[in-house]
C-alpha cells in the first residue's frame, strides 16, 4: 500500500521512468535466476549420478596381463560408461621413496588450506607394458616384469611437505590394499603451467612427465589412467591399510565429483543465487504492474 500511495504521488513521465526501469530489472533478474536455476539442476543430477556409481560395490581392479589388452588404451565412451566414478580396490607395494608433490588447497569449515596431493607408484604383484613388435612375431606381446599404477593417496597440509614429518612411510614389502577409483589423465599439452622435473618443481598431474621422471618400466601405459584414493566410507579417514598417520587425507566423493567437472561454483551458491535474484525479479515485476 504505500509503495502504491508514492507512485501515486508521481508524475507521469516518473512513473514512466519507473516502470521502464522494473521492466528491464524484471528481465535482467530473471535470466540471471534462470541461468542459476539451470546450472543447480545440471550439477545436482550430476552429483546424484556420481554417487549413485560411488555406492556400488568394490572389486578388484588391480592391474593383470590380461587387461593390458583392453584397459590403457580404451576409448572415451568405453571408460566414462563402465569405469568413471566406480570403486575398485588395487592391491600392490607402494614406493615411498618415489613422490610427487602437486600443490592443491582442500577446504575445511569453509577456510581454504593450502597444502599438497601426494603421489607415488604402486607396484603390481602382476603386470608389464604391451609390445605390439612381439605381437607381429607372434609372440607374447605382454612382457612382465616390475609394472607400476601412478596413484594419488590424498592430501597433506604444507607443513607435511618434508617426508621427515611422515615417519612411518617407510618402503617394506608388505602389499597394501588402496580403495578408490580410476581417473583419466588429460594430455600433457592441456595443462597451463608446465612441469620442471629437473628442478623437482610440479604444478600439475602430468602421468607422462611423472612416469618419465620415476624411470617406471610401463610409462607410456601409466599415462592414460592413474588411481585416486577415495574416502568411500565417508568417515574421514585413510582407507589404504597402510599405517596409521592421519595423512595424506583421501579426498572425499564429492571433492573428486567437484574436481572431476571442475565447477568453480558449487549447485549450492548456484540455488541461492536462482532463489536471491527470483525474489528480485518478482519484486520488480510487481513494480512494473504498480507503475
Amino acid at each position: 500500500m504505500l509503495s502504491r500511495s508514492l507512485i501515486k504521488r508521481l508524475s507521469s513521465e516518473e512513473r514512466n521512468l519507473v516502470r521502464d526501469g522494473a521492466i528491464y530489472t524484471t528481465i535482467f533478474t530473471g535470466l540471471v535466476s534462470y541461468f542459476n536455476y539451470r546450472e543447480y539442476i545440471k550439477k545436482d543430477f550430476l552429483r546424484s549420478e556420481a554417487h549413485y556409481r560411488f555406492n556400488g560395490r568394490c572389486q578388484n581392479m588391480t592391474p593383470w596381463k590380461q587387461l593390458y589388452f583392453t584397459w590403457w588404451r580404451m576409448p572415451d565412451e568405453e571408460f566414462n560408461v563402465y569405469h568413471r566414478f566406480k570403486p575398485y580396490f588395487i592391491v600392490g607395494q607402494l614406493d615411498y621413496s618415489k613422490e610427487v608433490l602437486i600443490p592443491h588447497t582442500k577446504t575445511f569449515g569453509g577456510t581454504k588450506v593450502n597444502g599438497y596431493m601426494v603421489v607415488n607408484p604402486l607396484y603390481c604383484y602382476e603386470g608389464g607394458k604391451l609390445s605390439f613388435r612381439a605381437m607381429f612375431k607372434k609372440e607374447d606381446p605382454v612382457n612382465i616384469e616390475r609394472a607400476a599404477l601412478i596413484v594419488a593417496r590424498g592430501w597433506v597440509p604444507a607443513e607435511y611437505k618434508d617426508k621427515r614429518s611422515r615417519p612411518n612411510e617407510i618402503n617394506t614389502r608388505r602389499l597394501v590394499k588402496l580403495k578408490g577409483i580410476y581417473r583419466k589423465g588429460k594430455d600433457i599439452h592441456d595443462y597451463k603451467v608446465p612441469n620442471n622435473p629437473d628442478n623437482n618443481e610440479w604444478h600439475n598431474l602430468a602421468l607422462e612427465d611423472i612416469g618419465i621422471f620415476w624411470d617406471l618400466p610401463n610409462w607410456d601405459e601409466c599415462k592414460y589412467y592413474y588411481f585416486q584414493v577415495v574416502d568411500l566410507e565417508g568417515n574421514g579417514v585413510a582407507t589404504t591399510e597402510e599405517h596409521n598417520q592421519q595423512f595424506p587425507m583421501p579426498l572425499s566423493k564429492d571433492e573428486v565429483i567437484e574436481d572431476h567437472y571442475g565447477w568453480r561454483v558449487l549447485q549450492s551458491t548456484n540455488q541461492n543465487l536462482f532463489k536471491l535474484f527470483g525474489v528480485v525479479a518478482g519484486a520488480s515485476a510487481a513494480m512494473a504492474a504498480l507503475a
